[in-house]
Formats: structure tokens, sequence, C-alpha cells
């Protein structure tokens, strides 16, 4: 593997992950700002956090076919630029109606963005390195939600929520443009370079692999809990909590940095062992966060809030790359980028139905009671990996379902 390359993906896709980000938990600590002055109730605010998903939702399934059909890069280009002109069209929105449409549009972006990104590590990492490689690139994710929780929080209430969004867009085009200038996956003899199998892999071999509806079923109910965790997160420190939109917007940021700190550390842990471990993992960190959830309506002082939150950030954040990872290894590689983009499909449809759930529910219920539930969600999903059975490497299988030699066909380069 061409470590400088290796580098030098993993960088760019992270920097492209920290903007989705920063996009997204913007609009979460700025959201009671929005609502303010767009006159939006408490149901059209969880309207308007879902709304990304509903575009996210539609293509990011297809973003993993169309990654393996084309190219990882070419894809990524297309679904950063589209996400990042979104975005700043979000800081220049003028009611709720025509805010909706451009978040369901940045939603549609990152629907092409997140699986190709996914795919372009996969392409530049070995076996052995993906779950630290994934985890690093993944890292982008928690270091922006802890910058766009905290910008929204402190900069919102002094000079309003739109500037954010603005900064958003430029830098989202700069790591495109830059992902296009500097990445160059190219053979001796010039052809453009993709993962491609020794024989052709039917799509429909993924999903005889029952360890990927399992993946898929248990990131559905984990992140139908975890999204208003983190969606919400502010407007809970500020309802239940009793805290100023600065104060509770930085200590909910605090998770994004203990998580990037977690996710690489315990990726390196998984990449040192099989994949059963990394299974074993993902049981266990599922269930501290799940704990961690239900301790923060408890009354417990400021200093042990915070560090809750430092743990939740900690075990929570790295659930996704480890899921991921598992993903990638379970299936052939000719359709990896197919198969991270129908679980990561499956888990976002959460996104687009429990945050606005939480909203109408904060109607009727303390915003305590909406959490536990979210808690409980969450330590529900941990059923569906048992589901998964022993799990084995693809190309560990003398046969499959699929009919042999396309299962045990080896990846190469063209």
């Amino acid at each position: 593997m061409d470590r400088r390359k290796l580098i030098l993906v993993t960088i760019l896709c992270g920097l492209g992950y920290m903007m989705y980000s920063v996009d997204r938990m913007v609009m979460s600590s700025s959201v009671g700002l929005i609502a303010k002055q767009f006159g939006m109730s408490k149901g059209q605010s969880g309207i308007l956090m879902s709304s990304f998903f509903y575009g996210f939702v539609v293509l990011l399934f297809v973003g993993g076919i169309l990654s393996d059909k084309f190219t990882g890069k070419t894809v990524l280009i297309w679904g950063l630029s589209i996400f990042s002109l979104a975005t700043g069209a979000t800081g220049l929105a003028t009611g709720f109606g025509v805010m909706l449409v451009y978040r369901i549009v940045t939603g549609l972006g990152e629907g092409l963005f997140w699986p190709a990104a996914s795919q372009e590590i996969t392409l530049v990492s070995t076996e052995e390195q993906r779950t630290t490689v994934m985890s690093i690139y993944w890292a982008g994710y928690p270091i922006g939600g802890f910058l766009g929780t905290w910008l929204g929080a402190l900069i919102g209430p002094h000079y309003g929520w739109r500037p954010v969004f603005l900064v958003a867009l430029v830098l989202g085009l700069i790591v495109a443009l830059l992902y296009g200038l500097l990445v160059r996956h190219r053979g001796a003899d010039g052809a453009s370079q993709k993962v491609q199998l020794a024989e052709k892999v039917p799509l429909r071999v993924m999903f005889r692999h029952p360890s990927v509806v399992a993946f898929g079923i248990f990131y559905l109910l984990l992140m139908s809990g975890w999204w208003i965790v983190l969606l919400w997160a502010p407007t809970f420190m500020m309802t239940t909590k009793h805290m100023p939109l600065g104060e509770g917007g930085t200590i909910a940021s605090l998770m994004g940095l203990s998580g990037a700190l977690g996710g690489i550390l315990i990726g390196r842990f998984c990449d040192r062992g099989s994949i059963q471990r990394r299974k074993l993992v993902l049981i266990w960190i599922t269930v501290l966060t799940a704990v961690l959830m239900a301790l923060m309506v408890l009354g417990i002082p400021t200093w042990l809030l915070v560090v809750v939150v430092l743990l939740l950030g900690f075990f929570g954040y790295p659930i996704t790359p480890v899921i991921l990872t598992l993903t990638s290894q379970v299936v052939p590689a000719g359709i990896a980028g197919s198969a991270i983009g129908f679980v990561m499909n499956v888990g976002m449809l959460a996104g687009a139905i429990t945050p606005a759930i939480a909203g109408f529910l904060q109607n009727n219920l303390p915003m305590s009671t909406v959490w536990v539930y979210a808690a409980l969600l969450q330590l529900i999903s941990i059923a569906a990996l048992f589901f998964a059975g022993h799990l084995q490497h693809a190309r560990d299988h003398a046969s499959g379902s699929s009919g042999g030699p396309a299962q045990n066909a080896q990846p190469h380069i063209s």
C-alpha cells in the first residue's frame, strides 16, 4: 500500500466529513435561534433537524452502488460539492419552507459523499489496519461535531446563526477541489484504479449474508436513540439541566473531542485482534453508551455530567467505524461500497424519523423521559448482533450462496 496516498486520502476524507458534522451540529445548537426568527414550533424544529436525513437516506445506498460502478473519488467530489453549496444556501434561507428544501439537498450531497469516502478508505488500506484508518477518517465527524456545537452555541447569540454555514460552504468546496487535484488512483498504464473482482460479484450476494442484514437492523435501532441525543443535546442541557445555551452547548460539544480520541484508540485495539473481537467490542461499547445516556438524566453535579459526556463520546462515536469495517469484511470486495451504503442507509432512516418524533414528544413529555427512551432503544439494538452469527472474512468462505467462485474472487486493481 502507498503510505503517502493512505495519509492524504484519510486526511481529506476526514476534513470532508468534518464539514458535514459542523453543518449538522450548527443546526442542532442554533435551532432555538432559527425557531425564534422564523416563528417555528417544537414540532417544526424537529422536522427541520430531521430534514437533512430525508435527502440523506435517498442516496446513501445509491451512492455506494455508484462508487462500485464508477470510482469513489468521482462520487465523493460530486457529493461534497453538492453538500457544500446547499450548506451555504442554508445560511441564506429566509423562512422555514425554503430552509427545509436546502436541508434536504444538503442530505442528498452527503448521501453521495459518505459511502464514497468509506470506499476510498477501503481502497487505500489493508484489512489489518482498516479499523484504525477508518476511525482516523471518522474522527472528522466528532471533531466537526465539537466545532459545530461550540460555534453555534457561542457565536449564535452574538452574531446570529448564519455565518458558520457560510464558512462551511467555502471550506467544503476547498476540500473537494484538493481531492480532485491531489488524489490520483492510477496504475502503471495510466488507467483509473478502482476495486474490482477477478469474477464479477452480483449485488444480490450482499443480501445472502445474514450478517449484513443484521448489521443494518442494529444500526437502525442504535441510531434511533443516538440521533435524539446528538441533535437534541443542547436543548436537553437547557431544558433539563437549566443551563444557558453557551454553557450547555459547550458541554454537549465535548462528546466530539473525546469521540475522536476514542475512535482512534478503540479502532487500534480492534485491529490487533480478530473479526470476532470487533463484534465483541461493538456489543460492549453499545451497552456502555446506553448506560451513560441514562445517567445524564440523573441530578448529578456539573463536573460529573462533564465526565459522563466525555465518556459517552469516547465510547459512542467509535461504534460507526467499527460497524462499517465489519460490513466491508464480511462481503466480497467488489460490493463493499454497496454493503456499506446499505447498512448506513438503513441506519440513517432513524435520522429521518426519531429527531422529529422527539420534537413532538416534547409537547407532552419531559425531555428527560425522551432521553431515557433513546437509551433504551440503543440497548435493544444489541439483540440484532446476535443474529449475525460467527463472523468470517469473505475470503475465508470456501463456497457461498452466490455459487462459489464469485464469492472467493480476490480483489485486484485495474
